[in-house]
């Protein structure tokens, strides 16, 4: 019976109760040790049993490092389910257990979606319950795995429940729901006792429930110390014990005394049990004969209650005693244990023993050991070649703390730090490259290493000090390793710019232009990238889109520089075709790291050219999947972009719900403070709008393309509170850059400006010329802006029906937009001249009562995806899609899928 958790329990029948009704449910359970989680994992097996398939794993220390151990455990009886998988999460699979190589370039996410998919489908069948206990101690690429699809069920039939100790290995749950496990009240330990610890005076069972704070285990194991004097309260119950720390301390410390009852080849059997950890009977017995111990010596350590046989197992009662057989061993013996299991492994044949040894050695030796070192840094080649970085990352770097040779270590540490990179450990992935720079003297392991730093304080905001970093490093190689020189001198561009740094791109472009001269079959677009950035800073618009215009349709060039072009230079329709690209691209091979890039880039762009719900629909996707892969700095970027959609349809607590977070990281601030520019212009409040907009052209991104596409707003609110002067300023500067990129929607809105300076008189000319630019123009949010101005011009001519027309146009547009503050003011510009607009206020569409994952999902069906090709485009399971479906057909009006076509523009992806 589990005492005093009548809440919890609850809980657990709850969310049984939604996965059996249809609908996928996560849970962390959490506690201190022996607090009851297993306990309750154990009652919630038991009651999903008749109604489930009960998928059971326990994490291990011993295992922790050994990559997908705990997922193949996990789902090893849904093997043969692994080749109805799509192509990609079948061979992630695969891959991650051993059984095939990884495809190069595999983006790590993928397993979790093969893991999402390989349980939906199961639970076709009947529910699935997933019980992870002691998920602190998981291996991290199980454990990545297991998280992303557990953030990700929605209408699967599927639960995954985490048991995790507090105190221990962090495990990284954020997001998901939790169930905090405290202690028991003391008539709910009185009842634990009065089960568990046998006939007890009134004083002792007293003391013992004050000494164990309410938590279960020590409850029992401290009744268990006691003697049959203490039990009577004929002598003090405690003495020794009360010296630890804390009432698990004490347990510990008692689990520790009757280990050391035991005979000494008894403790010697437990050592070996407790640092092998997976519980392999035979591999434990086996080792403990090369230290003198058989299979009898288990009878005392079964007597005592320590451990039990479990068919082929040996079970050890709970953590704590595995914990105390370990500790309480000297050095010594732990080694002798770990060399014992290190032999008996020696004569397997397959990689997961291979890596056991590995680590069996390694515990097993204090110094350095080349050869060694060799053998972990083959165990971590298999876990990058399994898609299992994070477990890569920590292999490498034990290898090179058992390198002596300080080349080979700085070697093993850049392995190490480009691992922890591709984890997404970027903090780790730093510090080890700082660690690998003190000892590594060849160029091209600086180069890697200085590459892996660059990233990490990209990552912190320090795009400078990252452009620095890479150039410093790019000398030294740029004669051995021209092709690596190039690929890096791209990167130290792109950071260079982006922190407006012309002495760092000064310094790439006069480097690349040595490498490029001797090679110069490598002048292609990272050439025209480099030179275009620089000639961008430094004022040259003409010269740089010259360079940059060719890599926008180039057939090789490389995707993602591409549309990095296309967006510095303004390039709308250019850029959206290769963002469309850039997220296919992700999709179809299923870079789920790379999506949250792709997304925010058409997100934005979807922003800007008026596609507002397909840009929430993206936007939503690419924050779900940032902040299940820990991309936190994008997320708060995609934020800042959102924002600027809800300034222009006039919400402003959710702009500023959005602007805030976002003003954590530098582009994330950028685009905060082009929407709250907006926001402040569209509800007239010209002073706040000059303040963000001149805080955001004179701050460091000034010269980003953000900035680029705020500056007419800007214009127009200095002109609102009378600074001409500065307003003509960063008219002629947007002019000068709209001319040289001769895109239509910058061109239109340079005539905006001007006819905004210009005189009463001369105004008319450029807002006829600004909207002969509208007809070829992207964007309808400034079109519309130019009719208001306009209209606002011919009202005050007292040309009223010149006015009413243009203005009807604005409302027209701004009415389509959702932009209700700007539709307001065109709305009291036409009342000024007794005119209405053409409809009353906006409804919202069909589409737009749809969620954004509806929509995104209406959309890809429209086009003729099948649920199981729309799921692995999005990173769903089919059921989901089809529940999708199932909401947005009633919504639309629509009863197959047949008819959506006429709901929605076929998108390009």
């Amino acid at each position: 019976m589990i005492y005093g958790r009548d809440r919890e329990q609850a809980r657990l029948g709850e969310l049984l109760g939604t996965v059996t009704r249809g609908r996928g449910a996560a849970l962390v359970v959490h506690g201190e040790a022996g607090i009851g989680k297993s306990a309750l994992l154990a009652h919630l097996a038991d009651r999903a049993g008749g109604v489930a398939r009960v998928l059971r794993v326990t994490g291990t220390e011993a295992e922790v490092d050994l990559p997908f151990a705990a997922l193949h455990a996990l789902l090893h009886p849904l093997r043969d389910r692994v080749g109805s998988l799509p192509g990609p999460q079948a061979g992630a699979l695969r891959a991650a257990f051993g059984l095939a190589a990884a495809p190069e370039g595999r983006d790590r996410f993928l397993t979790g979606l093969a893991v999402l998919t390989l349980l939906a489908d199961a639970a076709e069948d009947r529910p699935v319950v997933c019980l992870a206990d002691d998920a602190q101690w998981l291996d991290r690429a199980s454990a990545e795995a297991l998280l992303f699809a557990a953030r990700r069920l929605q209408a699967e039939r599927v639960a995954v429940v985490f048991g995790v100790r507090d105190g221990d290995r962090p495990f990284p749950a954020a997001g998901l729901p939790e169930l905090a496990l405290h202690g028991l009240d003391d008539p709910q330990s009185a009842a634990v006792l009065a089960e568990h610890g046998g006939e007890l005076a009134p004083a002792v069972r007293d003391r013992l429930v004050a000494e164990a704070a309410g938590n279960p285990l020590t409850l029992i194991e401290l009744a268990r110390m006691l003697g049959p004097e203490q039990r009577a309260g004929k002598l003090p119950p405690f003495g020794v014990y009360t010296a630890a720390s804390s009432p698990l301390g004490r347990v510990e410390n008692a689990f520790r005394e009757r280990i050391g009852a035991l005979p000494e080849r008894s403790r010697t059997l437990l050592t070996v049990a407790a640092a092998d950890g997976t519980g392999e009977l035979s591999l434990v017995v086996r080792a403990a004969a090369e230290l003198g111990a058989v299979v009898a010596d288990l009878e005392p350590v079964e007597h005592a209650g320590l451990a039990r046989i479990d068919g082929e197992l040996l079970v050890f009662h709970h953590p704590l005693v595995k914990a105390a057989a370990y500790r309480g061993a000297t050095l010594a013996r732990r080694q002798e244990a770990h060399r014992a299991l290190a032999g008996v492994l020696a004569s397997a044949r397959d990689d997961e023993a291979a890596d056991r040894r590995a680590q069996h050695l390694a515990a097993a030796t204090t110094g350095t050991d080349e050869p060694l070192g060799s053998l972990v840094e083959q165990a971590a080649d298999r876990a990058a070649r399994r898609g299992a970085p994070a477990v890569a990352a920590t292999a490498y770097e034990r290898a090179a703390q058992l390198t002596e040779e300080d080349e080979t270590r700085a070697r093993r540490l850049v392995r190490a730090a480009v691992s922890a990179a591709e984890a997404g450990q970027l903090a780790r992935a730093g510090a080890l490259a700082e660690r690998g720079e003190r000892l590594a003297t060849a160029p091209g392991l600086r180069a890697e290493l200085a590459g892996v730093r660059a990233a990490w304080e990209f990552e912190l905001g320090n795009a400078a000090a990252a452009g620095r970093l890479v150039v410093d490093a790019v000398g030294a190689i740029a004669g051995t390793a021209p092709e690596q020189a190039t690929a890096m001198l791209g990167d130290a561009a792109t950071y260079a710019y982006l922190a407006g740094d012309v002495g760092t791109l000064d310094r790439a472009q006069r480097l690349l232009t040595a490498v490029t001269t001797r090679h110069p079959e490598l002048a292609g677009d990272t050439f025209a990238g480099v030179h275009g950035c620089a000639l961008l800073l430094s004022g040259d618009h003409r010269g740089a889109f010259r360079l940059l215009r060719p890599t926008w349709t180039a057939p090789d060039a490389d995707l993602v520089y591409a549309v990095f072009t296309t967006i510095i230079s303004g390039a709308d329709r250019e850029g959206a075709a290769l963002a469309d690209e850039f997220v296919r691209h992700c999709r179809d091979h299923g870079r789920i790291g790379e999506l949250t890039h792709a997304l925010q880039i058409r997100t934005q762009l979807r922003i800007l050219h008026g596609r507002h719900a397909e840009a929430e629909a993206d936007g939503a996707e690419a924050l779900q999947v940032a902040e299940a892969t820990g991309h936190t700095r994008r997320a708060d970027q995609l934020r800042g972009i959102l924002a600027l959609a809800a300034a222009i349809e006039g919400d402003g607590p959710r702009c500023e719900a959005l602007a805030e977070p976002a003003s954590r990281v530098a582009a994330g601030q950028w685009w905060a403070a082009y929407a709250r520019g907006v926001r402040a212009l569209g509800r007239g409040d010209h002073p706040a709008a000059v303040r963000h907009l001149t805080g955001l052209l004179t701050g460091p991104g000034g010269h980003t393309a953000v900035a680029r596409s705020a500056a007419p707003s800007l214009v127009e609110a200095l002109v609102r509170v009378g600074e001409h002067e500065a307003a003509a300023g960063y008219a002629a500067e947007f002019r000068e850059w709209a001319e040289a990129g001769e895109q239509a929607w910058a061109l239109e809105l340079a005539h905006r400006c001007q006819a905004l300076l210009a005189p009463a008189a001369e105004a008319e000319p450029h807002y006829r010329r600004a909207l002969e630019h509208h007809e070829d123009g992207t964007r309808p949010f400034e079109q519309a802006r130019t009719l208001l101005s306009y209209g606002e011009w011919l009202r005050r001519a007292r040309r009223r029906a010149d006015a009413a027309h243009r203005l009807r146009a604005a409302a027209d547009l701004f009415d389509r937009l959702g932009a209700a503050p700007w539709l307001e003011r065109a709305g009291h510009e036409l009342a000024a001249i007794g005119a209405r607009p053409r409809t009353a206020a906006r409804q919202a569409t069909v589409m737009e009562t749809l969620t954004a994952q509806e929509a995104q999902v209406v959309r890809l069906a429209a086009a003729g995806a099948t649920n199981r090709a729309i799921a692995a485009q999005l990173f769903l399971s089919p059921r989901t899609v089809g529940y999708h479906l199932y909401n947005a057909f009633p919504k639309l009006g629509v009863t197959s899928r047949t008819e959506l076509a006429r709901f929605v523009e076929v998108p390009a992806s």
